[in-house]
């Protein structure tokens, strides 16, 4: 066999990209088998062709595919079923892309909320903020908020499904929400969402002028004591805790900030 018809690893790797490293290993799980090995210095010789195959295997593994699951689209004779392969590679491209864009809207989602709270950052004191209408998906909460539950409770919305929609990863805004009334207080965990089913769960939480302030414990049921002087009058009121989403935020020591409607929904 003339070794002028094939191509060295070494220019094989120069040619494709692949590393030496990277051909020896697709020929250990045997989804690219050398077309030559010289057997006095072992060392590996490659068709011209085969440059094909390295440039699928190279998009598999940029796309995330496992190289071992290669080996289910070959025979035993090693003929590959190229057009099922490109199928599923086209497939997991399409996943990929459709995270990568929820990815994309979660960012520009945060851009948002973060250039409108800028102003807000480092507040000490009780001020107004306008905020737009909001959907919630609510679970009620049959008792009082402390600085313990909250945190276990809001934990179970980071993976939730809402219809068919997946949420996991990618929650922009969620914590806890109470509706004082004279003589109840009903009190959710929640989680806001960028559209909504006609459910028994789902609250649409009003535009307005919210009352706001922010503490680095979690203060929903102190709201009565913390707006008193605000709230002198007012039968019924609305108040929701969430993380402060700030351009600087410090790990470890999150800041909520309280927001208080006077008309509840």
């Amino acid at each position: 066999m003339k070794r002028n018809n094939f191509l060295p690893i070494g220019e094989v790797a120069k040619l494709t990209g692949a590393s030496i490293i990277s051909l020896r290993y697709y020929e250990k799980i045997k989804i690219l088998k050398p077309a030559h090995i010289d057997m006095d210095s072992g060392y590996r010789y490659y068709a011209f062709e085969q440059i094909f195959h390295i440039q699928v295997i190279k998009v598999c593994v940029e796309l995330g595919i496992p190289l071992k699951e290669l080996l289910q689209f070959a025979d035993d004779t090693g003929v590959i079923d190229y057009l099922s392969l490109l199928a599923y590679g086209k497939k997991i491209a399409n996943s990929k892309l459709q995270r990568i864009h929820r990815g994309m809207r979660f960012i520009d989602t945060m851009e948002q909320k973060i250039t409108l709270a800028e102003k807000y950052q480092q507040e000490q004191k009780i001020y107004a903020r306008d905020i737009d209408e909001k959907i919630f998906y609510v679970i009620p909460y049959d008792k009082p908020f402390d600085s313990a539950n909250p945190l276990e409770m809001v934990k179970s919305f980071l993976g939730f499904k809402y219809g068919d929609s997946d949420y996991a990863g990618e929650l922009v805004e969620f914590g806890l929400m109470c509706v004082f009334s004279p003589n109840k207080v009903e009190r959710y965990a929640f989680v806001e969402l960028e559209e909504c089913n006609d459910t028994a769960d789902i609250r649409l939480i009003p535009a307005g002028s919210y009352l706001c302030t922010q503490n680095e414990v979690i203060s929903i049921e102190e709201t009565p004591k913390i707006f008193a002087d605000k709230l002198i009058g007012t039968a019924s009121y609305m108040a929701i805790e969430t993380i402060f989403i700030a351009s600087k935020y410090e790990v470890g020591k999150p800041i909520s900030e309280l927001r208080v409607l006077k008309k509840a929904p």
